[in-house]
């Protein structure tokens, strides 16, 4: 068996000795054999007496199609090896020792961590006038075309509206890379017009180190081939300037503004996403005591149908007490943690919804998976521990196929710190079949520390404190600095809009990882078309959640800023 790492003595920064996986999943199990055919001459028929019946006719065997049966069986693979893999975590391959007390971040360094993760995510917050406000999903480049005083706007990523299947929906605009540096990239970008598909090409540069402590973007047009009416361009909130169309639009000047490094406003995404993003800005404002915030998020979410704070994620903030302990296992019309499966937010002229790739086949292949993953899990631990249960309360275990199978916040625990001995920098991403063995997942290492913090620092089981203590190290460690530069696994580039931010992968190095694969592949067919192509290692999801855990811990290690966490110390 393999000897397994644990945090002792600090995450290290050399890989943890890997022992051999364990729990592959059984083949496809083999259709049985038909018996053989006889040899010989056939028999001749019964003979038929006059005044009786003959022999009732053979019925025909239906013959199940052979994709059929592949899908049913890899279904019945995939269920049965996620189990096998389950119980295996829940045994262990070995008993992990018992890790050592590990140094602690410092309340200045978790106070700083902290500062810049509220502007970072203070800049996605996106007020919309009268409609209330929605907090953007990343920052990137958010271009916005109108066409005429009155005409229609045009945002870079948004569907035409028609209805269709998810991942192949039409699109109004596309986005093509034509060049990216340390400090520089830039785009091609096609608009539809009123009377074409392609009307407008635009060349979109962003220079962030263009002096004086500013950034630049410069949009120029590279065809106008609809002469109905000019095109006005938008930086999100701010204008840009307006191109004539005709065969001499490519000779027009561009159009270019310069901002502070600090001011990043104006890059927030033009797409918003109201499950772990919106909601958790309202969380959020809701603990800050920011009522012109919290006022204005909740306004365009019960405009859209949704209830403010009813979020799988509310456990973030101490909240959701209400809800069961697996709700976010649930998908019901009145207890839904994936309302935006369900509902159809609006879009206006400066936003519009993402729609989530969970969202496919009404939920159901998400939450498949999800039985198997780490994240869930170590949510609805947290939720079992905020609606006050012992650690050894036991709740229905969602990833057995035993109807009976039980499971608690401690056991969900031991489980993940046997992942995070194996992998060695982090809580992975799993599917049924296997683990990531290259890079963590920040949603599941933040949740995972939440669980660790309680359990370790409020509950008194002072062996799973260094699991906590790791984490935050880790947290620290991960978070882009005020310097702008991000350190990816194939590159170095400056980025100064991602200051504060969390990377949402890394590697044993601390280094952003974008994840890959088949899975991922096959999970990128249903992605709405792209808004921006430049690297994108954080986004509002993961700056929520290292946040809910960071001010979790200080409060449970320091006793500082409870009332963000939600609780008191």
């Amino acid at each position: 068996m393999s000897r397994l790492w644990s945090p002792a003595g600090g995450v290290p920064d050399r890989p943890p000795p890997f022992g051999v996986w364990v729990g592959d999943p059984a083949p496809l199990a083999r259709r049985p054999a038909r018996p053989a055919l006889l040899t010989g001459p056939s028999p001749d028929p019964p003979a038929l007496v006059p005044g009786r019946p003959g022999p009732a006719p053979v019925r025909p065997r239906w013959r199940r199609p052979a994709a059929l049966v592949l899908v049913a069986g890899t279904l019945a693979t995939i269920m049965v090896a996620g189990s096998v893999v389950a119980v295996v975590d829940r045994l262990g391959a070995a008993t992990p020792p018992q890790p050592r007390p590990v140094a602690a971040p410092s309340l200045s360094s978790l106070n700083a961590a902290i500062a810049r993760g509220e502007v970072f995510l203070g800049g996605l917050y996106k007020p919309l006038g009268r409609a209330g406000a929605v907090q953007s999903e990343h920052y990137g480049l958010p271009i916005r075309v109108r066409f005429g005083d009155g005409g229609p706007w045009v945002l870079l990523g948004q569907g035409d509206g028609s209805l269709c299947p998810p991942g192949s929906c039409p699109s109004a605009t596309r986005i093509r890379t034509l060049a990216t540096t340390y400090d520089t990239e830039a785009y091609e970008l096609t608009f539809a017009t009123p009377a074409r598909p392609d009307g407008l090409r635009l060349r979109a540069d962003v220079d962030w180190d263009a002096g004086g402590g500013r950034y630049q973007v410069r949009v120029g047009v590279l065809a106008f081939d609809d002469p109905s009416a000019p095109a006005e361009v938008w930086l999100d909130d701010v204008r840009l300037g307006s191109f004539q169309p005709g065969p001499a639009a490519a000779g027009q000047p561009a159009l270019g503004r310069r901002f502070p490094i600090g001011d990043v406003r104006h890059l927030r995404s033009l797409r918003y996403t109201v499950r772990h993003a919106t909601q958790l800005a309202w969380m959020h404002a809701v603990s800050r005591d920011d009522t012109a915030r919290s006022t204005a998020l909740a306004r365009f979410m019960l405009a859209a149908g949704f209830v403010p704070g009813r979020d799988l994620r509310a456990a973030i903030f101490g909240r959701g007490r209400d809800t069961p302990t697996d709700f976010g296992y649930r998908h019901e019309p009145f207890l839904d943690a994936y309302g935006d499966c369900r509902l159809d937010p609006p879009a206006t002229p400066r936003a519009y919804p993402y729609r989530s790739k969970a969202c496919v086949a009404d939920v159901r292949p998400y939450l498949l998976a999800a039985r198997h993953d780490t994240l869930l899990p170590a949510i609805e631990a947290v939720q079992a521990l905020n609606r006050g249960e012992a650690p050894d309360t036991r709740y229905r275990d969602q990833s057995s196929l035993l109807p009976m199978a039980t499971t608690s916040a401690g056991r969900t625990a031991d489980v993940l710190e046997r992942r995070f001995d194996r992998l060695g920098h982090g809580i992975p991403r799993c599917t049924p079949l296997a683990c990531d063995t290259e890079r963590a997942s920040a949603l599941r290492t933040f949740a995972f520390g939440m669980l660790e913090t309680m359990l370790g620092y409020r509950g008194g089981e002072l062996a799973r404190r260094p699991y906590a203590d790791a984490v935050a190290n880790l947290a620290l460690s991960v978070q882009i600095g005020d310097d702008g530069v991000l350190r990816a696994a194939d590159r170095v580039l400056y980025r100064p809009a991602l200051r504060g931010g969390f990377l949402s992968y890394w590697d044993r190095d601390r280094r952003y990882l974008r994840p890959s694969g088949i899975a991922q592949s096959l999970a990128d067919r249903f992605n709405m078309p792209p808004e921006y192509l430049g690297v994108r290692p954080t986004d509002s999801e993961t700056g929520f959640d290292a946040y809910g855990f960071l001010v979790l811990y200080r409060c449970a290690r320091y006793q500082v800023g409870c009332k963000l966490a939600g609780a008191s110390p």
